[in-house]
């Protein structure tokens, strides 16, 4: 009795030995290759939904290609890949002639490579929108400054008009003091300074 005990327990664990030994050799790998390629299947499904959407917005943009490419002439306007100094100056003696002013000099300086604005100069302006692709190896600033005289309120005018034209421009300081030529009454000398803009074609 003693050895038909010892036999069948002896039988039972060579049988949990062969079942343990099963699972570890043959079903658990097989799970584990199966929750990997679970794993995988989500992260195509995953990358699949991103790709439909970038799919979608590129059919989207490509059918309003022409409207594009209408923007990008008009940016490439506003900032040039060259300085393009005289374009400029037609453009300002166009406006000032629309606006009844005379330009009566410009001063281009040396342009200057980009700098981002940390904080340093100005704290207010560091929540501003940002590019990291605009560096000072592509971006320029070439500082204008300009005197302009005529009627006070026709500077105004001319003032926003050259804010407003094709090429970007932006007004860093401004100040008028009464005309010194005779007969003059109500008109103004007006100086004018700022930066155009050139990114450079990468």
């Amino acid at each position: 009795m003693t050895k038909d005990r010892v036999w069948i327990w002896g039988s039972a664990i060579a049988g949990l030995l062969i079942l343990l030994i099963g699972w570890m050799a043959g079903v658990q790998p097989q799970l584990n290759k199966i929750s990997a390629t679970n794993t995988n299947r989500e992260a195509v499904v995953s990358q699949n939904g991103k790709d439909e959407i970038l799919l979608a917005q590129l059919k989207h943009d490509y059918q309003n290609i022409d409207l594009i490419r209408t923007e990008l002439v008009q940016l490439r306007n506003s900032i040039p890949i060259r300085a393009e100094i005289s374009s400029f100056v037609t453009e300002l003696n166009s406006l000032a002639t629309n606006n009844q002013v005379t330009v009566k000099s410009i001063t281009v300086n040396d342009a200057k490579p980009y700098t981002p604005n940390t904080g340093s100069v100005d704290p207010e302006s560091t929540g501003a929108i940002t590019n990291p692709r605009i560096t000072a190896a592509n971006f320029v600033i070439i500082p204008v400054q300009f005197s302009v005289a005529g009627n006070y309120a026709k500077v105004l005018d001319f003032m926003r008009a050259v804010q407003t034209a094709q090429r970007l421009f932006f007004v860093s300081n401004f100040g008028s003091t009464g005309s010194t030529e005779a007969s003059a009454q109500g008109k103004v000398d007006s100086t004018v300074g700022g930066y155009m803009y050139v990114i450079l074609d990468a």
